[in-house]
């Protein structure tokens, strides 16, 4: 998490993907925004829900990919 401020002096909360996933997944659990603490409207709880499974279905692809991805020998590039 990084906190960064604009020259308005507007601050602003930037979060690496897995701590937005993990912010996702906590405001779903409790229905609030976990730093405002307001509660979720329809649309907000849907992004957040669609977020995670974008997350999700691009992690089982990416794991398939490295099962059937054809392995290079280590060799091929030694001197």
């Amino acid at each position: 998490m990084r906190k960064v401020k604009t020259k308005k002096g507007k601050t602003f909360t930037l979060l690496n993907p897995a701590e937005k996933g993990r912010k996702a997944a906590y405001e779903l659990k409790y229905g609030a925004n976990a730093f405002t603490g307001e509660a979720l409207n329809k649309s907000q709880r849907s992004y957040r829900s669609g977020y995670l499974a974008a997350r999700s279905d691009n992690a089982k692809a990416y794991k398939w990919n490295l099962k059937h991805r054809k392995r290079i020998p280590q060799n091929v590039f030694k001197d």
